[in-house]
């Protein structure tokens, strides 16, 4: 039986379920529980400002109205995002939060957005730029080719292992589903392209990405990680001290 290995960690927008999502705070958070990474998301304003938010609209996550791609940076930043947080910048996150960074491209404009920000100040060597979009990738691969990428996808398929060959990434974050094997996992281990597996939701989800071989996982719930590999191993008799994968 291959011995556990405690997989890298991502806070999903930060630490989702003790913070209001891809806020300052959140991502704060996160790296106070221990995650190595977090997970956020981008779009760019009316007047072209990166800015970190998930949907395409803040009525969810804010007391506003609205769609971002419509509104200017300076309404947006009179947001409420939760808390008293406003909606924070790209750069803002890169210099609160001082680990790895999956950035995901919510829509296709913020791909030049991050090509001038990349050209103002480089992109840090910690940070992978992805999406569930390959064209999107292939626009970034062709803007910044010096940046990591990586695909998200609901799909294991064959077909898998040829798109990240053809779009040359460095990950895959692959949603955790019944049909996932871990024998795709090392096919795409063989070629060089490392797993992130989501959502790490609970003891026995967690438990399975370790199983299947994942090199990370991403989970709202980054501060839980470690109690939950030290009762999945108390559990199945395993020694509970695992090895950090960096």
């Amino acid at each position: 039986m291959r011995s556990p290995r405690r997989p890298l960690v991502y806070g999903h927008r930060g630490s989702r379920a003790e913070a209001p999502e891809n806020t300052l705070h959140s991502f704060r958070r996160a790296h106070e529980v221990g995650a190595e990474g977090v997970e956020l998301d981008v779009r760019v304003s009316r007047d072209g400002h990166l800015l970190v938010i998930h949907d395409s609209t803040v009525d969810r996550t804010t007391n506003g109205t609205g769609e971002v791609a419509k509104l200017t940076f300076k309404q947006l930043r009179t947001l409420n995002a939760g808390e008293g947080e406003r909606i924070p910048t790209l750069t803002e996150v890169l210099d609160v939060f001082p680990g790895l960074l999956q950035i995901e491209i919510k829509a296709p404009e913020a791909v030049p957005a991050l090509f001038a920000l990349d050209e103002m100040s480089s992109l840090p060597e910690r940070a992978m730029l992805t999406s569930f979009d390959q064209t999107v990738l292939a626009h970034a691969a062709e803007a910044m080719p010096h940046v990591q990428r990586g695909l998200i996808t609901h799909h294991c398929g064959d077909e898998l292992v040829e798109a990240v060959a053809r779009l040359k990434l460095s990950w895959v974050c692959l949603e955790l589903r019944p049909n996932l094997t871990s024998n795709l996992v090392e096919r795409l281990h063989d070629v060089g392209i490392k797993v992130d597996l989501w959502p790490a939701t609970d003891a026995e989800r967690l438990a399975r990405c370790v199983d299947l071989g994942a090199d990370a996982i991403t989970t709202d719930h980054p501060g839980l990680i470690d109690s939950w590999l030290t009762s999945n191993a108390l559990i199945s008799g395993r020694d509970p001290v695992v090895e950090r994968l960096l």
